[in-house]
């Protein structure tokens, strides 16, 4: 009997803990969860400067990449797409860094782009899905 009363009372303080520390709970594991997601994005920041640096597309190794690095890459793709010829440029990079059916949106608008220079190199990315 003094056990089932035992356990109730453990079940009725944990009760209670989860109702009144529930804010602070949840507290804790969004900072935890922030923290993941800072990381991810300062690795990724540090990966977009490597790739876009290159000239050559053959140079950039294939990784297995995270769903959140790859839609950091694909918003930081957009962004430097609306930029001059060289960011044009670099989003290209970046398209051929994902190689996935994401960038064909990007790839299609530097098919109709002005510069013969972008024109050309997403017609050679878009060939790769073809």
């Amino acid at each position: 009997m003094l056990t089932l009363i035992s356990i109730v009372l453990i079940i009725f303080i944990l009760f209670f803990l989860i109702i009144y520390k529930k804010k602070y709970i949840s507290n804790k594991l969004e900072y935890t969860n922030n923290f993941a997601v800072d990381n991810i994005q300062k690795k990724t920041r540090t990966n977009l400067k490597r790739f876009t640096s290159k000239k050559n597309l053959n140079l950039i190794d294939t990784k297995v990449l995270l769903n959140n690095q790859k839609a950091i890459l694909r918003k930081e793709m957009l962004n430097l797409y609306k930029g001059s010829k060289e960011e044009k440029i670099k989003a290209l990079n970046i398209a051929a860094y994902l190689s996935d059916k994401s960038t064909l949106s990007i790839l299609r608008l530097g098919l109709k782009d002005m510069d013969s220079d972008i024109v050309k190199l997403s017609a050679k990315l878009i060939q790769k899905f073809k």
